[in-house]
C-alpha cells in the first residue's frame, strides 16, 4: 500500500489568462467530501423504500491558509471569487500524482489572535469530475 506524503503539495488555480498559478501559504488541503444523490423511485407496489444512485457531487475543496495580500495565488483566489469565475484547479502531489477539476471560489476569510499570524480559509465548489493523473 503507497502511503502519500502531503508534504510539498502545491495547489494551483488558473488565472484569467488561464495560466496556472500557485496559491501561497497553504497549510491543508482537504477536498472530494461530496457523495451522490439518492433518487427516490418508491412506488405503491414497493414493500420498503427503494433508490438508485444519482450523480456524484465531489464536493468542497477547503484550504487552510497563511494569508498574504500579496501572493498570487491568494489574488486570483479574491478575484475569481468577485468574478464569480470557474477555474481550473490542481493539487500536485510530492508523489507526481495531480488531482485536476473545475471550481469556483466561494468563500474566503481572514482571521487574526493574539501570538499568531494572519490565516484564514479559501472555501471552493468543485464542479464536475475530479480527475487523477
Amino acid at each position: 500500500m503507497a502511503v502519500l506524503d502531503a508534504q510539498a503539495a502545491i495547489v494551483k488555480i488558473d488565472n484569467v489568462s488561464t495560466v496556472a498559478t500557485v496559491i501561497g501559504g497553504v497549510k491543508s488541503f482537504g477536498f472530494g467530501d461530496g457523495a451522490a444523490a439518492d433518487i427516490d423511485i418508491t412506488t405503491l407496489a414497493s414493500t420498503a423504500k427503494e433508490y438508485r444512485q444519482g450523480l456524484q457531487d465531489n464536493g468542497d475543496l477547503t484550504l487552510e491558509l497563511n494569508r498574504d495580500p500579496s501572493d498570487a495565488g491568494q489574488v486570483v483566489l479574491l478575484e475569481a471569487r468577485a468574478a464569480q469565475a470557474t477555474r481550473e484547479v490542481s493539487i500536485t502531489l510530492a508523489s507526481g500524482d495531480i488531482a485536476t477539476f473545475n471550481a469556483y471560489v466561494k468563500s474566503v476569510s481572514t482571521d487574526g489572535a493574539v501570538d499568531d499570524v494572519i490565516t484564514g480559509t479559501a472555501g471552493l465548489k468543485i464542479t464536475g469530475d475530479i480527475v487523477w493523473s
